[in-house]
């Protein structure tokens, strides 16, 4: 019967001591030929606060999207959980960001409405969504590893190694839009 007891106690504090995620659910199955999202860098330091993604449309329509987005968590069972700090996250959704044909768009995402600190060692993805002229809704997803030996590994190759961490000159909003058209 003491081990029954001890049994129990022991799964009733694993279970109270796991986060509580809820899987992530797909809201658009389309994809978009010619449409590419990414983040600017593979691999992202713990401490981050905004992941910079790049929009690039090379089909021949105009596409929009706001900004919105959701930050997923790739679980040890290979689904994908929404990462949150406990509340619904609100965005101020007024102002619509236009990509052209044949052209490609910077954004930053403000990862901290989400989380304070990512994990290392951990895989996650940006997911937002955009939309055509004639009402086509189209869901991306910009994946990244939270891994901070890879990403000073990488920042030190990319610039030369020079800089020994990312600095993040643009402070405030949860998105921040570069075009670039070629």
């Amino acid at each position: 019967m003491k081990k029954i007891i001890l049994i129990l106690l022991c799964f009733v504090l694993l279970l109270s001591g796991c986060e509580n995620l809820s899987k992530a659910e797909p809201y658009y199955t389309e994809t978009k030929e010619g449409l590419s999202f990414s983040t600017q860098y593979k691999y992202i330091f713990d401490d981050e606060t905004s992941i910079r993604c790049v929009w690039k449309n090379e089909s021949s329509d105009s596409l929009s999207f706001y900004d919105t987005f959701e930050l997923h968590l790739l679980g040890n069972d290979g689904e994908w959980y929404l990462v949150t700090k406990g509340g619904e996250v609100s965005f101020n959704t007024n102002y619509r960001h236009g990509i052209d044909p044949e052209s490609e768009s910077n954004a930053r995402y403000d990862i901290s409405v989400y989380t304070d600190k990512l994990k290392d060692g951990e895989t996650y993805r940006i997911s937002t969504y955009c939309f055509d002229d004639n009402g086509n809704n189209y869901q991306v997803f910009a994946e990244f590893t939270c891994d901070n030996k890879l990403a000073e590994e990488e920042i030190k190759e990319i610039s030369g190694g020079l800089s020994s961490h990312r600095s993040d000159p643009s402070p405030g909003g949860s998105i921040e839009i570069v075009e670039k058209n070629d």
